[in-house]
């Protein structure tokens, strides 16, 4: 750790659920000393593309809806989606109350956030690495906040372990592309599904959501192989057929996972390192945003004496998973184009298994599990 102080709270990582958390305590109470610690300098490039029209009101509670609305933002008109037909079904924002959401760069929106917090009197330390105690050397904290993504660093180092719902992986190329094409698209394919997003500054993002098991038996790894894949879901292909590929593919985990227990002695979990979920719900972003507005209120009803907020807070994360979990399941349950697909026969078993939790696995790393399955390392 670099830098000295005394704190209130310190929010382990700099993402939409850290600086959220930050953002909302300093709202709720101006005096709290609160310092975020941030391993990266927001340099390289981040997964998570689009937001949608509720956000404005989350951005709005944190207070940094101006300064978004202030950059030069590419707006997203709806969604398309090609699920239980190959014909398209769309969904115009026109009919939300706010009219439009937004594609990202996540790089940008992210150091946004942070700025803003920073700006809002939290300390924020970049390019630092976490350490493990908060209450010993130069640097001391009454209470730590795990904001470290899907891997929940802090939490598993008191103990607390993943529940893992699937083996969801996703193939990404970002591509380079005239389209001005102003809707986030999926399309279902016999492998899983397809999602692709235009970004600003001219590029796409295109990706291929599916089981890390799978990756065994199906080539990938090199452009033309990701190209040949693309080939199966028709709208797909013609939309990257003409882009300029920016890299090879890249593998990233998705898997749908929750901790255990996401709250413990003098800490909580938020955003991804408390659960994740299905890149098919569009909600990774709004959940993080949530998530840290929601962990404000019970951090400092802690730090006021509350003997029940952690409690609350740590009760509530299964019983929302669980709601999560059944509309996963029937939206899954829409697609019955490849039954004897492996992709598609584990999502039906969710429907059909009357003991759901016999897909959870306690894991030390289900990074580690997933790399093994497809023998490649992970953003």
């Amino acid at each position: 750790m670099a830098a000295a102080g005394s704190y209130d709270v310190a929010i382990l990582g700099g993402g939409p659920a850290g600086s959220a958390t930050a953002l909302a305590l300093k709202r709720r109470d101006s005096a709290l000393r609160v310092a975020l610690i941030e391993k990266t300098d927001y340099s390289a490039r981040r997964i998570g593309e689009t937001l949608p029209p509720p956000a404005e009101r989350l951005l709005t509670e944190l207070g940094i809806w101006d300064a978004f609305r202030r950059r030069s933002l590419l707006e997203s008109f709806g969604t398309r989606a090609a699920w239980g037909s190959a014909r398209f079904h769309e969904q115009e924002f026109i009919y939300s109350p706010c009219g439009r959401g937004w594609h990202l760069d996540r790089r940008d929106f992210d150091a946004l956030l942070v700025g803003e917090a920073e700006r809002a009197g939290v300390a924020v330390l970049r390019k630092t690495l976490y350490q493990a105690e908060f209450d010993t050397g130069d640097f001391r904290a009454r209470f730590v906040v795990d904001a470290t993504g899907r891997r929940s660093a802090f939490a598993r180092a008191r103990g607390a372990r993943h529940l893992v719902f699937d083996q969801l992986v996703g193939v990404v190329v970002f591509l380079r592309t005239g389209a001005a094409d102003t809707y986030t698209s999926v399309e279902a394919c016999e492998h899983g599904w397809w999602y692709t997003a235009t970004l600003p500054k001219g590029e796409l993002a295109a990706v291929l959501m599916t089981d890390a098991t799978q990756l065994r038996h199906v080539p990938w790894r090199t452009l033309a192989q990701w190209f040949e894949l693309a080939a199966s879901a028709p709208y797909t292909a013609s939309r990257v057929a003409e882009a300029i590929p920016l890299g090879e593919p890249s593998l990233y985990s998705a898997s749908s996972r929750r901790l255990d227990a996401g709250v413990g002695h003098g800490w909580l979990a938020v955003g991804d390192a408390a659960c994740t979920v299905d890149p098919l719900s569009s909600q990774g972003i709004m959940k993080a945003l949530r998530s840290g507005i929601t962990a404000s209120l019970a951090i400092c009803q802690h730090i006021a004496g509350s003997s029940q907020a952690l409690a609350a807070y740590g009760a509530r994360l299964p019983k929302d998973y669980e709601h999560y979990l059944d509309r996963r399941a029937a939206y899954y349950a829409m697609e019955q184009r490849w039954p004897d697909s492996p992709f598609w026969r584990s999502r039906h078993e969710l429907v059909s298994s009357p003991r759901r939790n016999a897909h959870a696995v306690h894991v030390e790393d289900q990074h580690q599990k997933e790399s093994d399955a497809t023998g490649a390392c992970h953003l």
